[in-house]
């Protein structure tokens, strides 16, 4: 940069118009002093203004362009809610039953189950400074519920809920004097409650591992039958004794006392097994009071038992850096897999004295390139998991496939025999077999799928048929384990992250039929897949068919705008509700992704933590529970949290008008899995032969006057090829001397003759 030194200059100039006339030798001699209006530093200070301005200008441009946009928006429909739940205290947790009768709200005392039509509890199980954060509920029985709880103090405990009560099973971390304090950050069982995984975690080691229960589910509700069909007896024969009075006169009612409802008199009729010839029992539903706190004599269930404990692989930057932990090569040698199955790459021969030897040996011959290499990255402890519990398939190893469990059509009494795990950050998926016996933490699995890219999340489908895997580098493989092969695989996009996987009811799907067989033999479904870039998309997925993923929802701008939660209405997949990090709650069309209406909460309450949403849908779609917290409160209180820190408030969505046309709509049930037996073969082919014998004398007498039409284009053509062949003309050769030539040869000369 050119330096201009001014000669006996003590002012400022007061305006550039107005300066004299000047020697030559008033500057040092620059040639680009003729193109420069104003002297240093002023020159400088415009160009930084000018700079300056540009940017405060594109500021400006950028604002104006995207309020402009948001003024020519489309807004959804906002709807307040119908009702605020004052009387639940504070929910610190919600979930929903699987057949919408009920909601679980975990509290900071216990937990509470409360009927979703009427809204009043049904039940409540109290402990003191029991904070209940996580509650998920299975549907084991008709009308009887697994509850898994995991509290603030990390420890689950496992309840039923049958005949309007709470009863406590165990706690599966309970600590013992003089043991160690375990927590568990994950519990979750399979759908219909037959296994339960738990992750759990020693603070003191930084140990994790993974927990696998085998649940007596058929025993406990046997045992609740028994007890239940005891309390009904004793009711009736207390019953039986408040009624008999004397003959002459009858005994004075007080003032005070009122008569029941007739609805509280009533009882309802609960089976508490999975088919119905059982024995049902009948229970009050209105007097929730006598289970508040538990049962004093709470009947003794049976014990759960562990299957195996899983401990988490070490990850492929730890194995190069340390190699095999065993003591010696021999040892190593004795835990090399045996080659039946793809092993998971822990097992090999390179102990660690190997690697330092080969660390020692590489730093003495690269001894001046050693600080040019980059620092090699601690590996992170894989300390999340998740699992599936999945039914019978084809792609287990012989011998564990059990084909009794795989023709199975009734989806209670198909058990898990397959469980799939894979931990945060690790490139396999591991499969293991639930029939074997294991001990402790030696679990070989049974069957292991490698792959490049780390696995960022999975999915599996209802029936546990379809296996879905997303990855790091936007890749997704979607597994039939019931026919046992690869549906397909595809990219999202590079460089993005699969975040979340959902399948879809095949109800919204559209089913493929083929003109023959009668019967159906394949099914489709949809995939949801949600990216960490905030976009949406969605595909077709079914037998022959080429994963076509297709966006319903643009990678957002605005990091509020990122989805932190996504999922499908129970009873209405073609309906999602999302809610955004901004706290904004959204019920989107499945497969086109436009937001169909936002309810909202009052103007007092805000979502209570976004990134982690209190969120809860019952009735199989019809009605919304949304956690509110309130703005002011805290402020002038102090921000002691009590009950009214925060309220449950509900939505009656079956009011909302532009969700009308999706309340309306008809759902047929489509199974996933389609067991198509020789027998149903048989059957199907039989009742449309029959079906099609009333039409075979109108097909008799259709096809007889359509035989007169193709004889007489028969004879039509007939006559015709005659014709040309009497008309052809003839062609005759002559013969020349040499004799061993053939027609069309040299020697042969063709004339025509008319």
């Amino acid at each position: 940069m050119p330096v201009y030194i001014r000669k006996n200059v003590n002012f400022t100039p007061p305006s550039i118009d107005n300066f004299p006339l000047e020697d030559d030798e008033d500057y040092i001699t620059d040639p680009d002093q003729l193109l420069d209006r104003l002297p240093q530093p002023y020159r400088m200070i415009d160009k930084v203004l000018s700079q300056w301005y540009d940017e405060v200008w594109q500021i400006i441009e950028k604002r104006e362009n995207e309020r402009l946009e948001e003024s020519r928006r489309i807004r959804a429909p906002q709807y307040e809610c119908s009702a605020q739940m004052e009387s639940q205290g504070r929910a610190c947790c919600v979930c929903d039953s699987v057949d919408g009768r009920y909601i679980f709200i975990g509290q900071p005392r216990g937990l509470s189950a409360v009927d979703v039509q009427t809204q009043e509890k049904v039940a409540s199980w109290e402990e003191e400074s029991v904070d209940i954060h996580y509650v998920k509920a299975y549907l084991i029985g008709v009308q009887v519920y697994l509850v898994v709880t995991i509290d603030d103090m990390g420890f689950a405990r496992l309840l039923i809920f049958g005949g309007d009560k709470f009863y406590f099973v165990k706690i599966l971390n309970e600590f013992q004097e003089g043991g160690t304090k375990l927590i568990i950050s994950k519990c979750e069982a399979s759908r219909n409650g037959d296994y339960l995984g738990a992750m759990f975690e020693n603070p003191e080691t930084a140990e994790v591992w993974l927990e696998v229960y085998k649940l007596p589910r058929d025993a406990w509700l046997n045992e609740l039958e028994s007890v239940l069909t005891k309390k009904e007896e004793k009711s009736e024969e207390d019953q039986g004794t408040d009624t008999q009075a004397p003959t002459d006169q009858e005994a004075p009612t007080p003032q005070n006392e009122v008569e029941p409802p007739p609805a509280a008199t009533q009882s309802r009729k609960h089976s508490l097994s999975r088919g119905s010839s059982r024995l049902s029992v009948y229970t009050n539903t209105t007097n929730y009071e006598e289970s508040t706190g538990g049962e004093k004599h709470t009947p003794k269930l049976s014990p759960t038992s562990v299957v195996m404990k899983l401990k988490p692989p070490p990850s492929m930057s730890e194995l190069r850096q340390k190699g095999n932990p065993a003591s010696s090569i021999h040892s190593a040698c004795q835990k090399v897999d045996s080659g039946e199955v793809i092993g998971t790459g822990v097992n090999h021969i390179l102990t660690p004295n190997h690697k330092d030897m080969r660390k020692e040996v590489f730093a003495h011959l690269h001894d001046n390139l050693m600080e040019y290499l980059p620092k090699e990255e601690e590996a992170e402890p894989l300390e999340d998991v998740n699992f599936h519990f999945m039914t019978a398939g084809r792609l287990v190893p012989t011998g564990l496939e059990q084909q009794s469990q795989i023709e199975e059509e009734d989806d209670m009494k198909r058990l898990p025999t397959t469980i799939a795990v894979w931990w945060k950050g690790s490139t396999h998926v591991v499969h293991y077999s639930l029939l074997k016996q294991h001990k402790d933490f030696d679990v070989k699995p049974d069957l292991v799928w490698p792959y490049l890219s780390p696995v960022t999340s999975s999915a599996i489908s209802d029936d546990t048929s379809l296996l879905a895997v997303g990855f790091e580098n936007g890749n997704i493989i979607i597994w039939d384990r019931y026919l046992g092969i690869q549906r397909g695989i595809v990219n999202i996009m590079d460089r993005v992250k699969i975040v979340q996987l959902t399948f879809l009811d095949p109800n919204i799907c559209p089913q493929n039929l083929d003109d023959y067989q009668p019967y159906r033999t394949k099914t489709s479904t949809h995939l949801l897949a949600l990216c960490d870039n905030g976009a949406l998309y969605i595909m077709m997925s079914g037998p022959g068919l080429e994963l076509d993923p297709i966006c319903i929802t643009p990678p957002v701008e605005s990091e509020d705008d990122i989805f932190t939660m996504v999922q499908p209405i129970p009873g209405m997949h073609d309906l999602l509700i999302t809610v955004l990090k901004s706290g904004k709650v959204q019920i989107r069309d499945t497969l086109q992704g436009t937001v169909l209406c936002e309810p909202v909460l009052p103007k007092s309450h805000e979502l209570m933590t976004p990134w982690d949403p209190v969120v809860a849908v019952g009735a199989m779609g019809q009605v919304l529970f949304l956690k509110g917290n309130n703005k002011d409160y805290g402020e002038e209180e102090g921000g002691d949290q009590s009950e009214s820190a925060g309220a449950l408030f509900m939505y009656q969505m079956k009011l909302f008008p532009t969700l009308d046309s999706y309340m309306s709509r008809r759902r047929d049930k489509v199974s996933q899995t389609v067991h198509a037996k020789i027998e149903n073969r048989i059957e199907a082919l039989m009742k449309e032969r029959i079906a099609q014998q009333g039409l075979r004398k109108h097909r008799m007498q259709e096809r007889w006057g359509n035989m007169k039409e193709e004889i007489w284009s028969i004879l039509q053509y007939k006559d015709m090829a005659e014709k040309k062949a009497d008309n052809r003309p003839e062609i005759h050769y002559k013969r020349v001397r040499n004799l061993s030539q053939t027609p069309g040869s040299m020697g042969w000369t063709p004339f025509f003759r008319n």
